[in-house]
């Protein structure tokens, strides 16, 4: 039987590039979380948002809230983690709006007997698209509590499934999980062709 698995939408960054809050940025009459939890929550058994401080505006979600301030994704991930139900939590970074949901059952299918199960495309490692261990909150706060913040340095220390392009294309042939919104520009591309 497959492992429960929670979503958790990385909202906390600074969006220095977008010059904007991405959570907040529209996507169809609804923020880019809303877009998000609505597009990928059924396919999980639970919405968690992950924010660095409360957002103004955005509400009706269930938000958890980083305990370490200014270390970039993984204080999110890491409460996240800490706030989970399910042993499995997909952790999705809310400038990728592309996720395809079947994306996020592989991940959980390959999450057999490892601590996380993590993209590769091309040479970048995709630690903010990932599947987690609920229990590796223990040794994210550890980690974290010793200056660390690096999640590729982090996924180095765990027993990690990598998934290849060619294993990623079987649910999403153009790879269209993986870009990214961290430009005017981008997020303008993105409304034109999603």
């Amino acid at each position: 039987m497959a492992e429960g698995c929670s979503l958790l939408i990385l909202a906390g960054g600074n969006s220095r590039r977008m010059g904007r809050d991405k959570a907040m940025l529209s996507a169809g009459g609804l923020t880019l979380v809303e877009y998000l939890a609505r597009r990928l929550g059924p396919a999980v058994d639970e919405v968690l948002v992950s924010l660095a401080r409360p957002i103004p505006g955005l509400s009706g979600l269930r938000f958890v809230f980083d305990r370490f301030q200014g270390v970039g994704p993984l204080a999110g991930i890491h409460a996240g983690l800490t706030a989970a139900s399910q042993p499995l939590v997909w952790i999705v970074a809310c400038d990728l709006p592309g996720v395809e949901p079947p994306v996020g059952s592989l991940l959980r299918r390959e999450a057999v007997g490892v601590d996380a199960v993590v993209p590769r495309v091309g040479d970048e490692l995709e630690g903010v698209c990932a599947v987690y261990r609920r229990e590796l909150g223990n040794h994210v706060d550890a980690y974290l509590r010793e200056g660390k913040r690096s999640i590729k340095s982090m996924l180095d220390t765990l027993n990690v499934r990598y998934l290849t392009a060619d294993e990623l294309r079987t649910v999403d042939p153009e790879l269209r999980s993986f870009r990214n919104l961290n430009t005017p520009a981008e997020y303008r591309d993105w409304i034109r062709t999603r």
